[in-house]
């Protein structure tokens, strides 16, 4: 039978198959040595041993995987996004869409507390911001349940990963997404940061898709990082036509994108954010 690793506890993966059964899993010596680490989110093959266990024979090559959180076949990332209590890091939520254009996977941003007063005006900047970039937006509220039905009912197939600073409402974003499962949710502290609820990485299905809730993780990591992908990841820029095809938008002449920025055409933050990844994973690039 195939199935879907859906929880690992104690190196003992939670497979899920296709009828719903789900079955406690060993793994053969030959799959430890040839595989290595399984992850949530394998597909495998196991054989039952009775009504509840199974053993894994086989596990599927991987499309992808995050390093951190360990999830593997991910096919999109929820970033997560609070504006207000707390205030969320623009640049974070630039790190985590460019690791998901780099990933080959799809990125949806959702801006959470929507019930909150937005006097300062951060949930309407980040929402037209990036939906003028391109990118599915979805204001939400866990309180009051705006936007969640639209959330799930849109198409979408695969793993989905939840991802996004402490406090910005995971764990309640996931409680409303999935409110037949038990998902602890925690107050923030008194200095205003999240406290971390999810223990353990595990998946969830919901609609059409599965849901990945991760234990807290407020940065991604990925083996695959490259100066070019990088900034192929800033879509808004594709159509400035910079002299040079090969520009990388930092001192070269004739860039049509330090142009836009003096023009007011890209938006500066973006492009400060886009300066410090190459700083911190490339350089010298």
């Amino acid at each position: 039978m195939q199935g879907l690793v859906v929880l690992l506890e104690a190196n003992r993966p939670t497979v899920e198959t296709e009828d719903g059964a789900r079955y406690l899993c060993y793994l053969r010596g030959k799959i430890k040595r040839d595989h290595g680490r399984i992850l949530v989110g394998d597909w495998v093959e196991i054989e039952r041993t009775d009504p509840h266990e199974a053993i894994v024979t086989k596990v599927w090559p991987r499309r992808n995987q995050l390093v951190r959180p360990p999830i593997a076949n991910v096919a999109g990332l929820f970033v997560v996004f609070s504006a207000s209590q707390p205030k969320g890091s623009l640049e974070l939520l630039d790190k985590r869409l460019v690791l998901a254009h780099m990933m080959g996977v799809a990125a949806e941003i959702v801006v959470t507390k929507t019930d909150l007063n937005d006097a300062e005006g951060r949930q309407h900047h980040v929402i037209t911001l990036y939906q003028n970039i391109g990118y599915r937006v979805w204001p939400v509220s866990a309180v009051t349940g705006q936007g969640i039905n639209a959330l799930v009912s849109a198409k979408r197939e695969g793993v989905w990963v939840l991802v996004g600073e402490s406090g910005a409402g995971k764990s309640s974003l996931a409680k409303a997404l999935l409110p037949h499962e038990r998902i602890e949710v925690q107050e923030l502290s008194r200095i205003g940061r999240g406290q971390q609820t999810t223990r353990w990485v595990r998946l969830l299905r919901t609609g059409t898709f599965w849901l990945a809730d991760t234990p807290g993780y407020t940065a991604l990591e990925t083996t695959v990082k490259d100066a070019a992908r990088i900034r192929d990841a800033f879509w808004e820029w594709d159509g400035a036509r910079c002299r040079f095809a090969s520009c990388y938008h930092l001192d070269e002449p004739g860039c049509a994108v330090l142009d836009g920025l003096q023009s007011g055409r890209f938006d500066l933050g973006r492009y400060a954010h886009y300066k410090v990844m190459l700083e911190q994973w490339v350089k010298p690039y």
